[in-house]
């Protein structure tokens, strides 16, 4: 790997706020002023509360010391910034925090920097405890990704990530390489322009409501006493429910073949469904080397599953909707 970091200014249009050397509490400083990538994707997808959260934070520090699980992941972002050399022609460990050339509130620190065919790649590293069962690229770690990319200039962001073994030890066959050589511009307009939205409350002074369009605004607030008056009506509902099931369970054979009847006030019908699953214990007792042969051919296709996954994605969205109460009304 090579050592000597080769000049940038011809790479990059960013600006380097913040090198790498500089006082924590000038880092920090700086780091509060605008949007980072690792941010970037809460303050997009939350409101207010988030905002107000990630707002503090920024002035006032994290309270955050971490965890054993994220020093854990700390002390291995250095052997997968040097494992990264296997994917790009030149990689360095970055401590230092850019600024875009379209917006200077706009920053990112990735983990590392590095060449591929002569263009510049951004880098970001997770580790993972041993069992974690997540998407091998999350939404906000690609979103975090993308951002950095934008950030810098770059033409290419390289994404790791390893799951440690059970001993806590990093994988054998290495970390997962994955290249956000796509640059989803709708992702990144979307970023953008939830970025500018936060920035722009707090120039305005953290007012406690958004500025949204008046249809959005007259729609809001035909929906909201409505869906108060139905959140009451189904917690009533639901305890009564709950008392009804309660008195039906002491008929007799209720539990297996459910119950009906009929009042004055309506009627009521108990249905017991059942479904059969396998006795894992008792199958493995029985017949311990199907069993094992059987939970090596579950591992087989769920790996071939996550690599059409990757290679084949399907996506489907679903829009839903969730009611929130205003703060400080």
């Amino acid at each position: 790997m090579t050592t000597t970091m080769p000049s940038l200014d011809t790479k990059t249009t960013a600006r380097l706020i913040v090198p790498e050397n500089a006082p924590r509490t000038v880092w920090m400083l700086e780091r509060g002023e605008g949007v980072t990538a690792s941010e970037a994707w809460a303050i997009a997808t939350g409101g207010i509360k988030t905002w107000r959260r990630i707002l503090e934070q920024k002035m006032n520090g994290s309270t955050f010391v971490g965890t054993k699980l994220t020093r854990a992941g700390s002390a291995r972002e250095a052997a997968l910034i040097a494992e990264a050399i296997d994917e790009l022609d030149w990689v360095t460990a970055n401590g230092g925090l850019w600024a875009a050339a379209e917006n200077d509130r706009h920053r990112a620190t990735p983990d590392g920097i590095g060449l591929l065919a002569g263009g510049l790649c951004t880098v970001e590293v997770k580790s993972h405890e041993h069992g974690y069962k997540g998407d091998a690229f999350p939404k906000d770690h690609k979103a975090q990704a993308v951002w950095q990319r934008y950030v810098l200039g770059a033409e290419f962001g390289l994404y790791g990530s390893e799951v440690r073994d059970e001993d806590d030890m990093p994988p054998v066959d290495g970390a997962d390489w994955q290249f956000v050589d796509d640059p989803d511009d709708e992702l990144l307009a979307f970023l953008i322009y939830r970025a500018d939205k936060f920035l722009a409350w707090r120039d305005a002074g953290c007012p406690d409501f958004d500025d949204l369009p008046e249809d959005v605004a007259a729609a809001q607030a035909k929906w909201a006493p409505l869906k108060r008056q139905l959140d009451a009506a189904a917690a009533a509902e639901k305890e009564a429910n709950d008392a009804v099931k309660k008195a039906i369970a002491k008929l007799p054979h209720a539990d297996r073949f459910g119950a009906v009847g009929m009042t004055e006030d309506g009627g009521f019908q108990s249905i017991v469904t059942e479904s059969t699953s396998i006795d894992e214990a008792a199958w493995k007792a029985a017949s311990p080397e199907v069993h094992g042969y059987a939970e090596m051919l579950r591992v087989e296709l769920a790996l071939l599953e996550a690599s059409a996954k990757q290679y084949y994605p399907k996506t489907a969205r679903r829009t839903s909707l969730r009611f929130q109460e205003a703060e400080n009304v």
